[in-house]
């Protein structure tokens, strides 16, 4: 019995498969993208607001330290006695 007809067969099947997995493997990336697509504008317009907000309230920090720094060390201590 010849093996080269089961041998051809068997490479035939084997591409077919891998083919079809190919097949099935991009389009269901392609949907995924497609998903992430869009619902990635919103998710990054609301982490950029959440960052401008932290860097706003980081920047308002900042100015407080430096106004502290660079004040006259009496007016720092009436402001202080002020606010008791």
């Amino acid at each position: 019995m010849d093996p080269t007809p089961y041998f051809i067969m068997g490479m035939l099947t084997g591409v077919a498969g891998l083919l079809a997995i190919q097949f099935f493997a991009n389009r269901k990336v392609k949907r995924a993208l497609a998903q992430i697509a869009r619902t990635a504008p919103a998710v990054e317009h609301e982490e950029s607001k959440q960052q401008r907000r932290e860097t706003l309230e980081m920047h308002r920090r900042l100015a407080v330290l430096e106004k502290i720094v660079t004040d006259q060390p009496h007016r720092l201590q009436t402001e202080i006695d002020s606010l008791r």
